[in-house]
């Protein structure tokens, strides 16, 4: 295996469906080769962008090789020698294989292509994944994150490699959200870069907050079990708070030799899946990872047993995907059925407006339709002239009128509404359907008092419009009312009692729609008149909405 040379990839064997340089928008392949209708040769100049591109943001770029889809980490080094030490380092990684480690693929040795081919983790690194609002994420998938990496860096420890370069960003999440560690081993393979990395990861604040105080000093490298728990600690925090530590700390701090540690993570416990199930225990996991003395910090063996107390009955992060996913498709289906519920009473409110005569109209010519609720109407129209009164609109036989706007009337609203609902009212005990003259034609009238919003709407054809609250409690006093009588609210009573002139009686209780138990009133008549009194013929109720 020391002399095998099968993991070496050509380059120009990788397609790279995407490019993440700056300038070039076009489908192309990285490598030298020949022009066709899908693929582009890129100069070396263009070549060289995205290199110190990809290695300045620390990405790494997916690519096609053997069918399936790679990860790809670009190295930059002018010369490259295949040396005993790189074949020892190859070696070793291609013998590591654990669920938690991203597993080696292979290698590009031809300058100056010299690149990394790992295994691909679509959801892309953890720290995408913490800092996505969008992403739920529970107590049971940062724990299952957590057990993860300690698992991963157990694996490393225990067969003596050790990381060094340890972050939220070289950790990866692949499609069935289990946490895979990158970036590690290979040194050698890397040492054209080496001087960079280290000189970025000791001094830029990117890398700074995950080294060990050892580290910063110079007392300790960067490969030690104890540098790589350092490094697990702030990790340990991210995960709890998902909080942007690197800017965090660029703000907060400015001297490069300091040791900067993130504030405890303040958790609530309880038994939600959004609660930390042990937030003390996790905490001082992450006070024992950090410890400034490297020999008390705990093995990663040992931080495994710390998780595992923490979290006994581990579901597997598919599992709780699914648990996820029916507990929102149980929610959206109570939600369709509710808005369903809506839509279904809105329907029945807009075709009894529209067709709460169809009894009359189902037995009448449309012509004879018109006539009658022409006629109505313009007796309506002649009555509410003779009051402060304003007709907003008709939709059927429903007649909607307010008072109070536009123009402001102080208290009168009430009085004004409520005059004109019995002279309509009253009018309607007289009035002959030209077509049915023995046919009695009864209306139900409603009143509110409330604030409203009024506004012209549309342009084809504009309107002026009342919304609010105010404008449907109105309706369900209409609704809720009976033929050739007028419903008021308890807010239109008290107008009218402080107004005086008016006889109310109470009607008591009553349940509505949308509103709850209201206590309502009849309005009988003006003081000095009689009280409304139904004929005898055959009723036609038409409901007659009155708002104010």
């Amino acid at each position: 295996m020391f002399w095998d040379e099968s993991w070496i990839i050509s380059y120009k064997d990788i397609m790279f469906v995407k490019t993440y340089c700056a300038g070039f928008s076009s489908t192309a392949s990285l490598q030298p080769g020949k022009r066709n209708s899908s693929v582009s040769t890129i100069t070396d100049v263009t070549l060289c962008t995205v290199v110190n591109t990809v290695y300045r943001e620390g990405s790494i770029q997916p690519g096609i090789y053997d069918g399936r889809t790679v990860a790809v980490k670009l190295i930059q080094k002018k010369h490259f020698t295949l040396s005993k030490t790189i074949r020892k380092e190859v070696k070793e990684v291609r013998t590591l294989d654990h669920p938690n480690l991203c597993k080696f693929i292979g290698g590009s040795i031809e300058v100056p292509y010299i690149s990394i081919i790992t295994e691909y983790c679509p959801k892309g690194s953890l720290a995408d994944v913490l800092l996505n609002d969008d992403i739920p994420i529970n107590w049971g998938f940062r724990l299952s994150f957590a057990s993860d990496l300690a698992r991963g860096m157990s694996y490393l420890h225990q067969h003596k490699m050790f990381h060094g370069r340890l972050h939220s960003r070289n950790c990866i999440i692949d499609d069935r959200w289990v946490c895979k560690i990158s970036d590690y081993g290979l040194a050698a393979y890397r040492k054209a870069d080496a001087e960079v990395v280290s000189n970025s990861y000791r001094s830029r604040n990117f890398y700074r907050i995950y080294c060990a105080p050892e580290v910063l000093l110079g007392t300790s490298g960067f490969f030690t079990a104890a540098a790589d728990v350092y490094s697990y600690s702030i990790i340990l925090v991210e995960i709890a708070t998902r909080c942007d530590l690197i800017s965090q700390c660029q703000m907060e701090v400015v001297k490069l030799d300091v040791v900067w540690r993130p504030p405890l993570p303040e958790l609530k416990a309880g038994k939600s899946d959004n609660d930390c199930p042990n937030e003390a225990d996790y905490c001082e996991l992450i006070k024992k990872c950090w410890s400034h003395n490297a020999t008390m910090r705990p093995t990663f063996g040992q931080v495994k047993k710390m998780l595992e107390k923490m979290n006994p009955h581990k579901v597997s992060p598919v599992d709780m995907m699914m648990n996820l996913m029916e507990k929102y498709s149980k929610h959206l289906e109570a939600v369709v059925a509710e808005r369903t519920q809506d839509l279904l009473q809105e329907k029945q409110k807009t075709d009894r407006l529209l067709y709460s005569f169809t009894q009359l109209s189902g037995s009448s010519t449309p012509h004879q339709v018109v006539d009658f609720l022409n006629k109505l109407y313009t007796i309506f129209d002649e009555i509410i002239d003779n009051h402060d009164v304003y007709k907003v609109e008709t939709i059927g036989d429903a007649y909607m009128v307010v008072s109070g706007v536009p123009s402001e009337n102080g208290i009168n609203h009430a009085g004004e509404i409520a005059s004109m609902a019995l002279d309509l009212v009253s009018v309607c005990q007289t009035f002959q359907i030209p077509h049915k003259p023995t046919t009695q034609l009864k209306i139900r009238a409603g009143i509110h008092s409330g604030p409203v919003v009024a506004g012209v709407v549309g342009t084809k054809m504009p309107r002026y419009c009342l919304f609010g609250d105010t404008v449907n409690t109105a309706s369900r006093m209409e609704s809720t009312s009976e033929a050739l009588k007028i419903q008021c609210s308890g807010s239109t009573a008290d107008m009218l009692h402080r107004l005086g002139g008016f006889i109310l009686t109470c009607r008591g209780s009553l349940i509505v729609k949308g509103k709850g138990e209201m206590k309502t009133w009849w309005l009988e008549a003006k003081k000095g008149q009689s009280h409304l009194k139904e004929s005898n013929n055959q009723p036609c109720d038409m409901p007659v909405p009155v708002s104010n």
